[in-house]
């Protein structure tokens, strides 16, 4: 376990692999744990980084959580670790703080992912909306039970039974702070931000997600940096319904030029001997969501594993 203090604060983390930085931001309930597998796939070719937002996990607050307190952990967390610009893959209420946070901050973002994320806060389930309030909240928080048979019910029928360790970080939040969480993600609308997205972002959800609608997908129809991905077999957790067809997907993605780099290329190219100007002939970084993104050949990952006694 690695733990860095952040405005006073403790935030544990875990970091694998060596490359260009990717920072895997979890969900409400969630911790760094339930993207170890796809942390380890990913770590082939880059350095993945996760940590756990202030009040889940191991990472202990005072403070009420926000989603603009959350995005300002994450560009502390940079800061902290020495990172200058880095990939932000999130999901659900991570999403929507990779999001929010490559908005407002593209001098630190390479690229942004955002899976089963509420872009538009009011398309959190009903159930997740009676979170916010105080009855249900603290109900919710003495039963540890709850917790778990509900964290398993987001998993889906999917979810390995060995895995106690995902189960049981989800118990580990107070009633404060899992209303709080639902509070601020339930008046978060980032819908008005997104035409000025100035990062290439990757936007995945689960075609039978009933706890983030996917209507969100909409929301981007008409954002240029935007490559959207519906999952048809997924619900709330693509990278456990469909992982193969996932992590594919996403390192497709991660392994694309960095515009400024294809800029500089065509820059380049423009200055040398003249070539011919048809269409074909222009790089294009505009991915079909129909097309395959297939990147390198990966071994099949488990469905979900944890690491063991971490």
């Amino acid at each position: 376990m690695s733990i860095i203090v952040i405005d006073n604060q403790r935030v544990h983390y875990e970091v694998f692999g060596r490359g260009r930085p990717v920072v895997f931001l979890h969900g409400w309930l969630g911790s760094w744990r339930y993207w170890y597998t796809t942390m380890e796939i990913v770590s082939r070719y880059f350095r993945t980084y996760s940590f756990d937002f202030w009040g889940f996990g191991e990472s202990l607050t005072s403070e009420m959580p926000t989603i603009s307190g959350y995005s300002h952990q994450v560009i502390r967390f940079l800061d902290a670790m020495g990172i200058e610009k880095a990939a932000l893959v999130g999901h659900s209420m991570g999403g929507m703080v990779a999001m929010k946070t490559a908005i407002e901050h593209p001098e630190r973002v390479m690229r942004v992912v955002t899976v089963g994320a509420p872009i538009n806060g009011n398309s959190l389930s009903w159930m997740l909306k009676l979170v916010d309030r105080p009855f249900f909240a603290e109900f919710f928080a003495r039963r540890p039970w709850l917790r778990r048979s509900l964290f398993r019910f987001f998993f889906g029928d999917s979810l390995d039974p060995e895995v106690d360790e995902v189960l049981e970080d989800s118990t580990k939040s107070t009633a404060n702070t899992i209303r709080a969480a639902i509070h601020s993600m339930w008046r978060t609308d980032l819908t008005p931000m997104l035409g000025n997205l100035r990062v290439p972002a990757l936007i995945v959800h689960g075609a039978r997600d009933d706890i983030v609608n996917p209507n969100q997908l909409q929301l981007f129809t008409y954002v240029p940096m935007a490559q959207v991905v519906r999952m048809e077999q997924s619900r709330h957790f693509p990278f456990v319904d469909e992982a193969d067809r996932f992590h594919e997907i996403l390192l497709a993605f991660l392994q694309q030029p960095d515009p400024l780099t294809l800029s500089a290329q065509r820059t380049t190219a423009s200055q040398g001997p003249s070539q011919p100007t048809s269409a074909s002939s222009e790089p294009n970084n505009v991915v079909d969501s129909s097309e395959a993104m297939i990147p390198p050949p990966i071994a099949p990952p488990s469905r979900l594993r944890v690491p063991p006694g971490r």
